[in-house]
């Protein structure tokens, strides 16, 4: 087994990538529901190396697939929180203006779902 490293240079790089993906979802505080699905094949891909190390007693590939299955889950877990956060704050922000003019007065409404 003297080709380790390269699995573990692989999970550098994966959790390198998804470092920014957490502090973005945790500083915007959203996300749409069409990115959910791809966090859901992401975790089931993760949860299946995980069991096949863990079925053929890998420590090489248990140790580096748990710390990926640990990122995958909180990443899928902040999607799906703010995905139904956002869906359900469905209370729109209006803003009304309105304008005197010498006929008669003009009312500008303004709708926001942010």
């Amino acid at each position: 087994m003297s080709h380790d490293y390269l699995i573990n240079v692989a999970t550098g790089l994966y959790i390198v990538c998804y470092v920014p993906e957490l502090y973005a979802n945790y500083r915007n505080k959203n996300a749409n529901i069409y990115n959910l699905p791809e966090k859901v094949l992401i975790l089931v891909g993760t949860i299946f190396s995980l069991s096949y190390a863990v079925l053929n007693d890998n420590q090489a590939l248990i140790s580096n697939y748990s710390p990926l299955f640990a990122l995958d889950l909180i990443a899928f877990l902040m999607r799906s929180y703010y995905v139904l956060h956002n869906c359900s704050k469905k209370n729109p922000i209006t803003t009304s203006v309105t304008v005197q003019t010498d006929f008669s007065p003009i009312t500008v409404t303004v709708v926001s779902l942010d």
